[in-house]
């Protein structure tokens, strides 16, 4: 499953499931934390507390945080620890299997940790050694039905890049931004600062 947010011309793309796993961690660290404290162990409750608020905020930044944004100016991979600003002039190609890829055209390949996959692997239309028009023709004649091209599956991940692409590619073709990568530096901050708070306070329980 997957969940699609869209705020005017900004669409977040990710999976679902995190968000089921995310809910049962969470509902057991405060069960851990209720349990402890009926027993009266308020030190123990005090001293494990950052350590459960980490255990769930590390759920959420593998299963939940993940995601694809599609925006005019640029499509956005928001992996663990780090994001991808891809302009869409630097794109090449999406493929879909058991993740996302995508294909810079300097060569490199960025893989999305939480995009929604279709489980088939389909490149986009959008690369011109894709050949994906050609497919689609082929697969008509043949009366191959893919899923987001037709029935009820609806658009996949791969559809709504090259979507995109159609609309905002061509917008500015001398667009010259180059494709990045950056640390998360919110995320890792996060995540440091819950790790010094157990620490300190396993050291001074």
């Amino acid at each position: 499953m997957n969940d699609a947010t869209n705020a005017g011309n900004r669409t977040t793309l990710r999976s679902t499931s995190g968000f089921w796993i995310l809910g049962v961690t969470a509902l057991l660290m405060v069960f851990f934390i209720i349990d402890a404290v009926g027993r009266g162990a308020w030190g123990f409750a005090v001293q494990a507390l950052p350590w459960e608020l980490l255990v769930v905020w590390l759920v959420y930044l593998v299963l939940v945080r993940p995601c694809i944004v599609i925006e005019p100016s640029q499509l956005t991979i928001v992996n663990v620890g780090r994001l991808h600003d891809i302009p869409w002039s630097r794109l090449e190609e999406a493929t879909s299997r058991y993740q996302l890829t995508v294909l810079l055209r300097d060569g490199r390949k960025i893989t999305s940790w939480g995009a929604p996959s279709a489980g088939l692997d389909r490149p986009s239309m959008i690369g011109g050694r894709a050949g994906r028009r050609g497919v689609d023709h082929q697969d008509r004649a043949a009366g191959v039905r893919r899923p987001g091209r037709a029935g009820n599956e609806g658009p996949t991940a791969v559809d709504l890049i090259d979507r995109a692409h159609e609309r905002w590619g061509r917008i500015d073709p001398k667009d010259d931004r180059l494709a990045t990568s950056r640390w998360d530096v919110v995320a890792l901050g996060v995540t440091a600062a819950l790790v010094l708070w157990g620490v300190a306070s396993a050291l001074l329980g």
